[in-house]
Protein backbone atom coordinates (compact mmCIF):
# COMPACT_ATOMS: atom_id res chain seq x y z
CA UNK A 1 0.00 0.00 0.00
CA UNK A 2 2.80 2.40 0.93
CA UNK A 3 4.62 1.48 -2.27
CA UNK A 4 1.52 2.25 -4.34
CA UNK A 5 1.06 5.52 -2.51
CA UNK A 6 4.65 6.52 -3.26
CA UNK A 7 4.28 5.67 -6.94
CA UNK A 8 1.04 7.64 -7.24
CA UNK A 9 2.45 10.60 -5.33
CA UNK A 10 5.62 10.72 -7.40
CA UNK A 11 3.58 10.47 -10.61
CA UNK A 12 1.35 13.36 -9.54
CA UNK A 13 4.34 15.46 -8.53
CA UNK A 14 6.09 14.74 -11.82
CA UNK A 15 2.93 15.62 -13.78
CA UNK A 16 2.57 18.88 -11.84
CA UNK A 17 6.21 19.79 -12.46
CA UNK A 18 5.60 19.37 -16.19
CA UNK A 19 2.14 20.96 -16.29
CA UNK A 20 2.31 23.56 -13.52
CA UNK A 21 1.49 26.44 -15.84
CA UNK A 22 -1.57 24.57 -17.06
CA UNK A 23 -2.71 24.22 -13.45
CA UNK A 24 -1.96 27.88 -12.74
CA UNK A 25 -3.88 28.93 -15.85
CA UNK A 26 -6.91 26.88 -14.84
CA UNK A 27 -6.81 28.26 -11.29
CA UNK A 28 -6.66 31.83 -12.58
CA UNK A 29 -9.61 31.11 -14.89
CA UNK A 30 -11.67 29.58 -12.04
CA UNK A 31 -10.88 32.58 -9.85
CA UNK A 32 -12.05 34.99 -12.58
CA UNK A 33 -15.20 32.96 -13.19
CA UNK A 34 -16.15 33.31 -9.54
CA UNK A 35 -15.84 37.09 -9.60
CA UNK A 36 -18.82 39.29 -10.37
CA UNK A 37 -19.30 40.13 -14.03
CA UNK A 38 -17.93 43.67 -14.65
CA UNK A 39 -20.49 46.39 -15.22
CA UNK A 40 -21.24 46.82 -18.91
CA UNK A 41 -20.31 43.27 -19.83
CA UNK A 42 -22.69 40.41 -20.52
CA UNK A 43 -21.85 37.01 -19.07
CA UNK A 44 -20.87 35.52 -22.49
CA UNK A 45 -18.65 38.55 -23.16
CA UNK A 46 -16.96 38.22 -19.77
CA UNK A 47 -16.41 34.50 -20.32
CA UNK A 48 -14.86 35.19 -23.74
CA UNK A 49 -12.30 37.47 -22.07
CA UNK A 50 -11.53 34.82 -19.46
CA UNK A 51 -10.84 32.34 -22.27
CA UNK A 52 -8.61 35.01 -23.82
CA UNK A 53 -6.55 35.25 -20.62
CA UNK A 54 -6.35 31.46 -20.43
CA UNK A 55 -5.21 31.15 -24.05
CA UNK A 56 -2.61 33.89 -23.57
CA UNK A 57 -1.09 32.09 -20.57
CA UNK A 58 -1.12 28.69 -22.27
CA UNK A 59 0.44 29.93 -25.51
CA UNK A 60 3.08 31.91 -23.63
CA UNK A 61 4.24 29.04 -21.41
CA UNK A 62 3.05 26.11 -23.59
CA UNK A 63 2.46 23.54 -20.82
CA UNK A 64 0.27 21.60 -23.24
CA UNK A 65 0.67 21.23 -27.04
CA UNK A 66 -0.76 23.87 -29.38
CA UNK A 67 -3.43 21.49 -30.77
CA UNK A 68 -4.65 20.89 -27.20
CA UNK A 69 -4.83 24.66 -26.58
CA UNK A 70 -6.83 25.06 -29.78
CA UNK A 71 -9.31 22.31 -28.88
CA UNK A 72 -9.65 23.63 -25.32
CA UNK A 73 -10.46 27.09 -26.72
CA UNK A 74 -13.28 25.67 -28.84
CA UNK A 75 -14.67 23.47 -26.06
CA UNK A 76 -14.70 26.30 -23.52
CA UNK A 77 -16.55 28.62 -25.89
CA UNK A 78 -19.46 26.17 -25.85
CA UNK A 79 -19.18 24.97 -22.22
CA UNK A 80 -19.06 28.54 -20.87
CA UNK A 81 -21.94 29.50 -23.18
CA UNK A 82 -20.04 32.12 -25.11
CA UNK A 83 -21.68 30.88 -28.30
CA UNK A 84 -23.71 27.87 -29.46
CA UNK A 85 -21.87 24.95 -31.10
CA UNK A 86 -22.93 25.78 -34.67
CA UNK A 87 -21.74 29.37 -34.33
CA UNK A 88 -18.38 28.27 -32.91
CA UNK A 89 -17.99 25.76 -35.74
CA UNK A 90 -18.81 28.33 -38.44
CA UNK A 91 -16.33 30.86 -37.01
CA UNK A 92 -13.64 28.18 -36.78
CA UNK A 93 -13.24 27.69 -40.51
CA UNK A 94 -12.96 30.64 -42.91
CA UNK A 95 -10.74 31.94 -45.70
CA UNK A 96 -7.99 33.00 -43.29
CA UNK A 97 -7.70 29.45 -41.95
CA UNK A 98 -7.72 28.00 -45.46
CA UNK A 99 -4.97 30.46 -46.34
CA UNK A 100 -2.76 29.29 -43.45
CA UNK A 101 -3.40 25.67 -44.38
CA UNK A 102 -2.74 26.24 -48.08
CA UNK A 103 0.36 28.37 -47.45
CA UNK A 104 1.99 25.74 -45.22
CA UNK A 105 1.30 23.01 -47.79
CA UNK A 106 2.50 25.27 -50.60
CA UNK A 107 5.69 26.03 -48.66
CA UNK A 108 6.45 22.35 -48.13
CA UNK A 109 5.99 21.66 -51.84
CA UNK A 110 8.34 24.51 -52.83
CA UNK A 111 11.10 23.49 -50.40
CA UNK A 112 10.72 19.86 -51.54
CA UNK A 113 11.80 20.93 -55.04
CA UNK A 114 15.18 22.21 -53.76
CA UNK A 115 14.70 25.75 -54.99
CA UNK A 116 17.10 27.02 -52.32
CA UNK A 117 20.08 25.78 -54.37
CA UNK A 118 18.83 27.50 -57.52
CA UNK A 119 18.21 30.70 -55.60
CA UNK A 120 21.65 30.51 -53.96
CA UNK A 121 23.34 30.34 -57.36
CA UNK A 122 21.38 33.38 -58.57
CA UNK A 123 22.22 35.43 -55.46
CA UNK A 124 25.93 34.61 -55.76
CA UNK A 125 25.89 35.46 -59.47
CA UNK A 126 24.20 38.84 -58.94
CA UNK A 127 25.63 40.00 -55.60
CA UNK A 128 28.69 37.80 -55.04
CA UNK A 129 31.35 40.30 -56.15
CA UNK A 130 30.97 42.33 -52.94
CA UNK A 131 30.43 40.68 -49.55
CA UNK A 132 28.39 43.61 -48.22
CA UNK A 133 26.31 43.62 -51.39
CA UNK A 134 25.86 39.87 -50.97
CA UNK A 135 24.42 40.41 -47.47
CA UNK A 136 22.19 43.23 -48.78
CA UNK A 137 21.06 40.85 -51.51
CA UNK A 138 20.27 38.11 -48.98
CA UNK A 139 18.17 40.56 -46.98
CA UNK A 140 16.37 42.07 -49.98
CA UNK A 141 15.55 38.76 -51.67
CA UNK A 142 14.41 37.30 -48.34
CA UNK A 143 12.07 40.27 -47.92
CA UNK A 144 10.65 40.15 -51.43
CA UNK A 145 10.04 36.41 -51.30
CA UNK A 146 8.62 36.58 -47.78
CA UNK A 147 6.15 39.27 -48.77
CA UNK A 148 4.56 36.93 -51.31
CA UNK A 149 5.27 33.41 -50.03
CA UNK A 150 5.24 33.92 -46.25
CA UNK A 151 7.86 33.47 -43.54
CA UNK A 152 7.59 29.68 -43.26
CA UNK A 153 8.50 29.15 -46.90
CA UNK A 154 11.26 31.72 -47.20
CA UNK A 155 13.19 30.97 -44.01
CA UNK A 156 13.22 27.30 -45.04
CA UNK A 157 14.68 28.28 -48.44
CA UNK A 158 17.09 31.00 -47.32
CA UNK A 159 18.56 29.60 -44.09
CA UNK A 160 20.48 26.76 -45.82
CA UNK A 161 22.09 29.44 -48.02
CA UNK A 162 23.22 31.39 -44.97
CA UNK A 163 24.47 28.31 -43.16
CA UNK A 164 26.51 27.16 -46.15
CA UNK A 165 28.12 30.62 -46.31
CA UNK A 166 29.16 30.67 -42.64
CA UNK A 167 30.08 27.02 -42.10
CA UNK A 168 33.82 27.67 -42.58
CA UNK A 169 33.99 30.87 -40.52
CA UNK A 170 36.28 30.87 -37.49
CA UNK A 171 34.06 32.01 -34.61
CA UNK A 172 36.88 32.17 -32.09
CA UNK A 173 37.54 35.80 -33.05
CA UNK A 174 35.08 38.66 -32.59
CA UNK A 175 35.27 39.51 -36.29
CA UNK A 176 34.28 35.96 -37.17
CA UNK A 177 31.42 35.87 -34.67
CA UNK A 178 30.06 39.13 -36.07
CA UNK A 179 30.34 37.82 -39.63
CA UNK A 180 28.18 34.84 -38.64
CA UNK A 181 25.62 36.99 -36.83
CA UNK A 182 25.30 39.61 -39.55
CA UNK A 183 24.73 36.86 -42.14
CA UNK A 184 22.02 35.14 -40.09
CA UNK A 185 20.36 38.41 -39.07
CA UNK A 186 20.35 39.64 -42.68
CA UNK A 187 18.21 36.65 -43.62
CA UNK A 188 16.09 36.82 -40.45
CA UNK A 189 15.34 40.55 -40.66
CA UNK A 190 14.69 40.40 -44.38
CA UNK A 191 12.19 37.59 -43.86
CA UNK A 192 10.49 39.25 -40.89
CA UNK A 193 10.25 42.66 -42.57
CA UNK A 194 8.97 41.19 -45.83
CA UNK A 195 6.03 39.48 -44.14
CA UNK A 196 4.17 42.80 -43.77
CA UNK A 197 4.29 43.57 -47.49
CA UNK A 198 1.24 41.76 -48.89
CA UNK A 199 -1.80 39.85 -47.57
CA UNK A 200 -0.05 36.57 -48.42
CA UNK A 201 2.99 37.56 -46.36
CA UNK A 202 1.39 36.41 -43.14
CA UNK A 203 -1.80 34.96 -41.77
CA UNK A 204 -2.28 38.04 -39.55
CA UNK A 205 -2.71 40.17 -42.69
CA UNK A 206 -5.50 37.99 -44.03
CA UNK A 207 -7.14 37.86 -40.60
CA UNK A 208 -7.26 41.67 -40.42
CA UNK A 209 -8.65 41.90 -43.95
CA UNK A 210 -11.41 39.46 -42.96
CA UNK A 211 -12.15 41.40 -39.78
CA UNK A 212 -12.38 44.71 -41.63
CA UNK A 213 -14.82 43.23 -44.11
CA UNK A 214 -16.84 41.47 -41.40
CA UNK A 215 -17.00 44.25 -38.80
CA UNK A 216 -16.68 47.49 -40.81
CA UNK A 217 -17.73 46.40 -44.31
CA UNK A 218 -14.39 47.74 -45.58
CA UNK A 219 -12.76 45.76 -48.39
CA UNK A 220 -8.98 45.81 -48.86
CA UNK A 221 -7.68 43.99 -51.91
CA UNK A 222 -4.17 42.68 -52.56
CA UNK A 223 -2.93 45.80 -54.32
CA UNK A 224 -4.39 48.23 -51.77
CA UNK A 225 -2.60 46.44 -48.93
CA UNK A 226 0.67 46.61 -50.88
CA UNK A 227 0.29 50.36 -51.46
CA UNK A 228 -0.01 50.85 -47.70
CA UNK A 229 2.65 48.37 -46.55
CA UNK A 230 5.39 48.10 -49.20
CA UNK A 231 6.87 51.59 -48.73
CA UNK A 232 7.22 50.75 -45.01
CA UNK A 233 8.94 47.50 -45.97
CA UNK A 234 11.46 49.28 -48.20
CA UNK A 235 12.34 51.88 -45.54
CA UNK A 236 12.68 49.17 -42.89
CA UNK A 237 15.07 47.21 -45.11
CA UNK A 238 17.36 50.22 -45.52
CA UNK A 239 17.29 50.92 -41.79
CA UNK A 240 17.86 47.25 -40.92
CA UNK A 241 20.95 47.08 -43.14
CA UNK A 242 22.63 49.93 -41.28
CA UNK A 243 21.44 48.72 -37.87
CA UNK A 244 23.11 45.35 -38.48
CA UNK A 245 26.31 47.00 -39.71
CA UNK A 246 26.36 49.00 -36.48
CA UNK A 247 25.43 46.06 -34.22
CA UNK A 248 27.90 43.58 -35.75
CA UNK A 249 30.92 45.45 -37.09
CA UNK A 250 33.03 43.07 -39.18
CA UNK A 251 35.55 43.10 -42.00
CA UNK A 252 33.72 40.02 -43.40
CA UNK A 253 37.12 38.53 -44.33
CA UNK A 254 35.95 35.21 -42.89
CA UNK A 255 33.26 34.79 -45.53
CA UNK A 256 34.63 32.67 -48.38
CA UNK A 257 32.57 33.28 -51.52
CA UNK A 258 34.76 31.45 -54.03
CA UNK A 259 34.33 27.99 -52.52
CA UNK A 260 30.66 28.66 -51.95
CA UNK A 261 30.10 29.33 -55.64
CA UNK A 262 31.45 25.87 -56.47
CA UNK A 263 29.20 24.21 -53.94
CA UNK A 264 26.03 25.45 -55.60
CA UNK A 265 26.89 24.65 -59.21
CA UNK A 266 25.49 21.09 -59.18
CA UNK A 267 22.50 20.83 -61.50
CA UNK A 268 20.63 18.40 -63.74
CA UNK A 269 18.09 18.61 -66.54
CA UNK A 270 15.38 17.05 -64.36
CA UNK A 271 16.01 19.60 -61.59
CA UNK A 272 15.95 22.43 -64.13
CA UNK A 273 12.57 21.31 -65.45
CA UNK A 274 11.11 20.87 -61.96
CA UNK A 275 12.39 24.27 -60.87
CA UNK A 276 11.02 25.96 -63.99
CA UNK A 277 7.60 24.37 -63.48
CA UNK A 278 7.67 25.26 -59.76
CA UNK A 279 8.42 28.88 -60.62
CA UNK A 280 5.53 28.94 -63.09
CA UNK A 281 3.18 27.64 -60.37
CA UNK A 282 4.45 30.26 -57.91
CA UNK A 283 3.98 33.05 -60.46
CA UNK A 284 0.48 31.79 -61.27
CA UNK A 285 -0.50 31.70 -57.58
CA UNK A 286 0.84 35.22 -56.92
CA UNK A 287 -0.90 36.54 -60.05
CA UNK A 288 -4.13 34.88 -58.91
CA UNK A 289 -3.83 36.54 -55.48
CA UNK A 290 -3.72 39.86 -57.29
CA UNK A 291 -6.43 39.11 -59.83
CA UNK A 292 -8.92 36.66 -58.37
CA UNK A 293 -8.78 37.12 -54.57
CA UNK A 294 -12.13 38.94 -54.65
CA UNK A 295 -13.76 35.91 -56.26
CA UNK A 296 -11.99 32.91 -54.77
CA UNK A 297 -10.30 34.27 -51.66
CA UNK A 298 -6.63 33.95 -50.75
CA UNK A 299 -7.09 30.60 -49.02
CA UNK A 300 -8.61 28.70 -51.94
CA UNK A 301 -5.90 30.01 -54.27
CA UNK A 302 -3.14 28.88 -51.87
CA UNK A 303 -4.75 25.44 -51.63
CA UNK A 304 -4.91 25.40 -55.42
CA UNK A 305 -1.13 25.85 -55.56
CA UNK A 306 -0.54 22.87 -53.25
CA UNK A 307 -3.09 20.86 -55.23
CA UNK A 308 -1.24 21.59 -58.49
CA UNK A 309 2.03 20.24 -57.09
CA UNK A 310 0.27 17.04 -56.02
CA UNK A 311 -1.65 16.55 -59.29
CA UNK A 312 1.55 16.72 -61.33
CA UNK A 313 3.35 14.32 -59.01
CA UNK A 314 5.91 16.85 -57.77
CA UNK A 315 5.12 15.98 -54.16
CA UNK A 316 3.03 13.30 -52.46
CA UNK A 317 0.28 13.78 -49.94
CA UNK A 318 2.29 11.70 -47.47
CA UNK A 319 5.14 14.23 -47.68
CA UNK A 320 2.78 17.18 -47.15
CA UNK A 321 0.92 15.44 -44.35
CA UNK A 322 4.16 14.53 -42.56
CA UNK A 323 5.61 18.05 -42.69
CA UNK A 324 2.49 20.20 -42.23
CA UNK A 325 2.20 21.61 -38.73
CA UNK A 326 -1.48 20.85 -38.15
CA UNK A 327 -1.22 22.13 -34.59
CA UNK A 328 -0.41 25.63 -35.84
CA UNK A 329 -3.41 25.51 -38.18
CA UNK A 330 -5.72 24.43 -35.36
CA UNK A 331 -4.42 27.19 -33.09
CA UNK A 332 -4.88 29.83 -35.80
CA UNK A 333 -8.44 28.67 -36.38
CA UNK A 334 -9.30 28.56 -32.67
CA UNK A 335 -7.92 32.05 -31.94
CA UNK A 336 -9.74 33.48 -34.96
CA UNK A 337 -12.94 31.88 -33.67
CA UNK A 338 -12.36 33.41 -30.23
CA UNK A 339 -11.69 36.79 -31.83
CA UNK A 340 -15.06 36.63 -33.58
CA UNK A 341 -16.83 35.77 -30.32
CA UNK A 342 -15.08 38.63 -28.49
CA UNK A 343 -16.51 40.98 -31.11
CA UNK A 344 -19.96 39.38 -31.35
CA UNK A 345 -20.54 39.35 -27.59
CA UNK A 346 -19.62 43.01 -27.25
CA UNK A 347 -16.43 42.34 -25.29
CA UNK A 348 -14.33 44.30 -27.82
CA UNK A 349 -16.64 47.33 -27.48
CA UNK A 350 -16.29 47.18 -23.69
CA UNK A 351 -12.51 46.99 -24.00
CA UNK A 352 -12.55 50.05 -26.25
CA UNK A 353 -14.62 51.98 -23.68
CA UNK A 354 -12.10 51.09 -20.97
CA UNK A 355 -9.28 51.95 -23.34
CA UNK A 356 -10.78 55.39 -23.98
CA UNK A 357 -11.25 55.91 -20.25
CA UNK A 358 -7.54 55.23 -19.86
CA UNK A 359 -6.78 57.76 -22.58
CA UNK A 360 -8.96 60.35 -20.84
CA UNK A 361 -6.86 59.97 -17.73
CA UNK A 362 -3.71 60.82 -19.69
CA UNK A 363 -2.52 64.42 -20.13
CA UNK A 364 -3.45 64.40 -23.81
CA UNK A 365 -6.41 62.55 -25.26
CA UNK A 366 -5.76 62.53 -28.99
CA UNK A 367 -5.89 60.09 -31.85
CA UNK A 368 -2.09 60.04 -31.88
CA UNK A 369 -1.99 58.79 -28.29
CA UNK A 370 -4.57 56.07 -28.90
CA UNK A 371 -2.82 55.03 -32.13
CA UNK A 372 0.53 54.84 -30.35
CA UNK A 373 -0.80 52.71 -27.50
CA UNK A 374 -2.63 50.39 -29.91
CA UNK A 375 0.36 49.91 -32.22
CA UNK A 376 2.85 49.38 -29.38
CA UNK A 377 0.43 47.03 -27.59
CA UNK A 378 0.02 44.97 -30.78
CA UNK A 379 3.78 44.84 -31.37
CA UNK A 380 4.71 43.88 -27.81
CA UNK A 381 1.93 41.30 -27.47
CA UNK A 382 2.94 39.65 -30.75
CA UNK A 383 6.52 39.31 -29.51
CA UNK A 384 5.41 37.29 -26.50
CA UNK A 385 2.37 35.66 -28.09
CA UNK A 386 2.05 35.01 -31.85
CA UNK A 387 1.32 37.65 -34.47
CA UNK A 388 -1.73 35.86 -35.87
CA UNK A 389 -3.20 35.21 -32.44
CA UNK A 390 -2.51 38.84 -31.48
CA UNK A 391 -4.42 40.16 -34.48
CA UNK A 392 -7.18 37.63 -33.89
CA UNK A 393 -7.69 38.95 -30.38
CA UNK A 394 -6.67 42.64 -30.56
CA UNK A 395 -7.85 43.20 -34.14
CA UNK A 396 -11.56 43.63 -33.28
CA UNK A 397 -10.60 46.15 -30.61
CA UNK A 398 -8.45 48.14 -33.06
CA UNK A 399 -11.32 48.27 -35.56
CA UNK A 400 -13.82 49.22 -32.87
CA UNK A 401 -11.65 52.18 -31.81
CA UNK A 402 -12.06 53.86 -35.21
CA UNK A 403 -14.32 51.83 -37.53
CA UNK A 404 -14.05 54.39 -40.37
CA UNK A 405 -10.27 54.84 -40.12
CA UNK A 406 -8.46 51.78 -41.48
CA UNK A 407 -5.10 53.14 -40.30
CA UNK A 408 -5.79 51.75 -36.81
CA UNK A 409 -6.55 48.26 -38.09
CA UNK A 410 -3.67 48.22 -40.57
CA UNK A 411 -1.23 49.61 -38.00
CA UNK A 412 -2.22 46.92 -35.52
CA UNK A 413 -1.67 44.17 -38.09
CA UNK A 414 1.62 45.59 -39.38
CA UNK A 415 2.99 46.31 -35.88
CA UNK A 416 2.26 42.71 -34.90
CA UNK A 417 4.75 41.72 -37.60
CA UNK A 418 7.63 43.53 -35.88
CA UNK A 419 9.00 40.29 -34.41
CA UNK A 420 12.37 41.69 -33.40
CA UNK A 421 12.36 41.23 -29.61
CA UNK A 422 12.01 37.55 -28.71
CA UNK A 423 12.97 34.26 -30.33
CA UNK A 424 9.44 32.89 -29.79
CA UNK A 425 7.77 35.70 -31.70
CA UNK A 426 7.78 34.20 -35.20
CA UNK A 427 8.74 31.10 -37.18
CA UNK A 428 11.78 32.96 -38.51
CA UNK A 429 13.03 33.94 -35.05
CA UNK A 430 12.55 30.41 -33.69
CA UNK A 431 14.33 28.78 -36.64
CA UNK A 432 17.27 31.22 -36.47
CA UNK A 433 17.55 30.60 -32.72
CA UNK A 434 17.42 26.82 -33.27
CA UNK A 435 20.76 27.00 -35.13
CA UNK A 436 22.44 27.56 -31.75
CA UNK A 437 24.37 30.53 -33.17
CA UNK A 438 22.09 33.30 -31.88
CA UNK A 439 21.36 33.89 -28.19
CA UNK A 440 18.16 35.39 -26.81
CA UNK A 441 20.13 38.33 -25.36
CA UNK A 442 21.70 39.21 -28.71
CA UNK A 443 18.35 38.87 -30.46
CA UNK A 444 16.71 41.25 -27.98
CA UNK A 445 19.64 43.71 -27.87
CA UNK A 446 19.55 44.29 -31.61
CA UNK A 447 15.79 43.88 -31.84
CA UNK A 448 14.83 46.59 -29.35
CA UNK A 449 16.44 49.25 -31.55
CA UNK A 450 14.82 47.81 -34.67
CA UNK A 451 11.42 47.61 -32.94
CA UNK A 452 11.47 51.25 -31.81
CA UNK A 453 12.56 52.51 -35.23
CA UNK A 454 9.90 50.36 -36.94
CA UNK A 455 7.11 51.79 -34.76
CA UNK A 456 8.35 55.30 -35.60
CA UNK A 457 8.42 54.51 -39.33
CA UNK A 458 4.89 53.09 -39.14
CA UNK A 459 3.66 56.21 -37.34
CA UNK A 460 5.21 58.62 -39.85
CA UNK A 461 3.88 56.66 -42.83
CA UNK A 462 0.36 56.48 -41.36
CA UNK A 463 0.37 60.23 -40.70
CA UNK A 464 1.94 61.54 -43.89
CA UNK A 465 1.70 58.85 -46.58
CA UNK A 466 -1.47 56.86 -45.96
CA UNK A 467 -3.60 60.02 -45.93
CA UNK A 468 -2.64 60.57 -49.59
CA UNK A 469 -3.94 57.17 -50.72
Amino acid sequence: MNESYKIISSSILFWFSQKKWFVYSILVSIFLLNLSTPIGLSVPAYHSLIILVLVFMLVTFEPIPFPAIALLTLVLQVVLEVAPPDQVASSFMNDAVLFVMGSLMFAIAIVHQGLDIRLARSIVFIFGKSKRMFLAGLMSISAILSSFLGEHTVIAIMLPIGLSVIKNIDTQQTDGKNAVLITLFSIAYGTIIGSIGTPSGGARNVIMINYLQEFSNVHIDYWKWMKHAYPILIIQLIVAYFVLQFAFPSSLKNIKMRGYKKNVENRSVKKDINHLFSCLIIIAIIASWFTFNDIYGLGIIALGGALTFMIFGMITWEEINKNTNWGVILLFAATISLGFQINETGASSWLVIKFNELLNSLPSNSMNVSWSIMAILSGLTANFFTSSATVSLIGPMAIELHPTDISFALSSAIASGFSFLTVISSPTAMIIYSTGLVSTKVFFRVGILMFIISILILYLMSQFYWVTL
